[in-house]
């Protein structure tokens, strides 16, 4: 292995380190509470005693192996070899080679001293094993998923100038098609292409970058002409005096004038999009952990690069399909 990865291995051995002091920490205080609420209810060495401070010690030891896989695979560069990921994980699945990890070893001693029923000790080591297999489980998923990561945006990259273009032309092409069976100046996009080109061609590392990226999609969407749709299908203003946003009138006029096209997941991408745009910096919510999960995408949000390539590259095939059921005769 060469030296700038072996730099990279011990920079994430401090992390690693600094994490684990403070997951025993945690831990420990944890603990000491869970023991004093069971004294006091005077459950010592009962089921309880040892089933609690077995599951909240295997708690601590998924999240120290989270923690390194992550940690690992976040901090090492992009082109990771087959050596680097087996490294990984080596490294992440080290601790599970034990029969017992953290703590557990010294209950289930307690546990044989104190001679607690054989059945009980016995489904008791079965969990732990049961946990330390699920957690091999973990470690493989991230590292697949970290690969995939990899695969995709390679090709996105390669690609990613095509691909724009396609956007920005069917873009226009849906204006004229929409133009043409319209009549008039009519246009369904406002967009400046010079601006869609610099807004998302920018690299989207940061949480603000993906925000700003996010959030021209968000305003091409938004900036759909509902007036140009309200028109056409002839909706006024309801009885309440309501405006809807631009997606609820768009999803309208695909309904009602093409009855027969498959219209459906461009207005759920649409959708997802602006949920995405207007709760990224809300705490954790199921209206944003559900949109990113239309997209295969996970909340929180790790790589914003990854993310924001997977939803324009959906974006982009909706945008195909929109322009086909314009084009259609």
């Amino acid at each position: 292995m060469n030296h700038s990865i072996e730099k990279l291995f011990n920079y994430s051995n401090d992390l690693i380190q600094d994490k684990r002091e403070k997951i025993d920490k945690d831990l420990a205080s944890e603990i000491k509470k869970i023991e004093s609420d069971l004294a006091k209810r005077n459950m010592i060495n009962s089921g309880n005693w040892y089933s609690k401070r077995i599951e909240v010690n295997l708690n601590a030891f998924e999240k120290f192996i989270r923690f390194i896989v992550k940690s690992d695979l976040k901090n090492f560069p992009n082109q990771k070899t087959e050596i680097v990921y087996k490294k990984i994980y080596d490294r992440a699945t080290g601790g599970l080679k034990g029969d017992c990890p953290f703590g557990t070893r010294n209950i289930i001693d307690e546990m044989k001293r104190n001679k607690v029923e054989q059945s009980f000790l016995d489904s008791t080591e079965k969990s732990i094993q049961e946990k330390m297999i699920y957690l091999d489980s973990i470690i493989k998923r991230e590292i697949r998923k970290d690969k995939e990561r990899e695969k995709f945006n390679k090709s996105f990259e390669k690609d990613n100038h095509n691909l724009l273009k396609n956007i920005a032309n069917g873009l226009d092409e849906i204006n004229i098609f929409f133009n043409k069976r319209y009549g008039g100046k009519k246009s369904l996009f406002t967009y400046l292409e010079y601006k869609f080109w610099f807004e998302v061609n920018k690299p989207c590392v940061t949480k603000n970058d993906f925000n700003n990226s996010i959030g021209y999609l968000s305003n091409l969407i938004n900036g759909i002409k509902k007036d140009q749709i309200k028109r056409i299908i002839g909706i006024k203003k309801d009885k309440y005096n309501q405006e809807h946003r631009s997606i609820i009138y768009l999803e309208k006029l695909l309904k009602e004038k093409f009855p027969d096209k498959d219209s459906e997941s461009i207005i759920i991408c649409f959708q997802r999009i602006l949920r995405i745009r207007a709760n990224l910096f809300h705490k954790q919510t199921s209206d944003i952990i559900e949109a990113l999960k239309g997209f295969n995408l996970d909340y929180p949000i790790e790589d914003y690069q990854f993310a924001f390539n997977v939803i324009i590259d959906n974006f982009a095939n909706q945008i195909s399909k929109l322009h086909n059921i314009f084009r259609s005769t």
